[in-house]
């Protein structure tokens, strides 16, 4: 399995989490690492990053490899948003691939009484403009997002059956949804594109190995599985000013679950 640093393991109030990461991660130990952040999330904004620039500013840096790059959700207020909004969000996926970058990671956007009748519209748009391009896409779940429950991901998959749409293992959201993420790891085996590596006590991220859930037993269930894919850190704790510290602990304890 991959070790890599999310941007937003080293999000801080008033910092440029990129800058941050790129500062930090590799002295930590890692050389992988995943592109969130504002310029992600916003529609159209990833335009404005200057691909050429990052990528010699990151292996300057010693991290070579990106694993994941963030995007948008999937508007759900109409099925004719979400198909609008699949346009801006290819953007994203042209940038992973100029960045030679295996994945595009976004959460389900919020939760609305109309279910997922827009997400899987939008997913149905995407998965064919995607289809056969060097890119998958890893559904990551958030709390009281359109993708929470394992009832959500049993849906999209009963509706899409393709080989580039799959699931980012968000250890944190799940936990705090109290969704048997174990379960959804053994069922959907072969659509585990991604883990986000992440502790909670009850619904607040602590630096991982301090918190509540069971990461030797996520390591059991990934090595059953043959998951080779990344363990991607990601960190929301309360002190902000710890944080480089908290990724040197988790690079550490990381590396030390992965040898046992």
């Amino acid at each position: 399995m991959i070790l890599s640093c999310t941007t937003c393991a080293l999000r801080q109030p008033g910092k440029d989490e990129i800058e941050e990461t790129l500062r930090h991660a590799p002295g930590a130990g890692f050389t992988h690492w995943g592109l969130a952040g504002p310029l992600t999330w916003a529609r159209q904004a990833i335009s404005q990053i200057d691909i050429p620039n990052l990528l010699e500013r990151a292996n300057a840096a010693g991290l070579t490899h990106i694993t994941e790059v963030y995007a948008f959700s999937i508007p759900t207020d109409s099925v004719i948003e979400a198909e609008e909004a699949i346009d801006d969000l290819m953007l994203n996926v042209e940038v992973a691939i100029d960045l030679n970058c295996p994945l595009v990671v976004f959460s389900g956007g919020k939760r609305t009484d109309n279910g997922l009748l827009p997400t899987i519209a939008g997913l149905k748009k995407l998965s064919g403009l995607i289809e056969g391009l060097p890119i998958k896409i890893g559904l990551e779940p958030h709390l009281r997002s359109q993708f929470q429950e394992a009832s959500d991901f049993d849906t999209i998959f009963t509706e899409i059956d393709s080989p580039q749409i799959g699931i980012t293992i968000d250890t944190g959201h799940f936990h705090a949804a109290g969704v048997d993420w174990k379960a959804i790891i053994r069922q959907y085996a072969d659509k585990i594109y991604n883990i986000h590596l992440k502790d909670m006590v009850g619904t607040q991220s602590v630096p991982i190995g301090e918190g509540e859930v069971d990461l030797p037993g996520l390591i059991e269930e990934l090595r059953a599985i043959g998951y080779q894919r990344a363990l991607a850190l990601e960190l929301e704790v309360v002190d902000h000013q710890n944080l480089p510290q908290y990724v040197h602990q988790a690079y550490q304890y990381s590396t030390n679950l992965l040898s046992d």
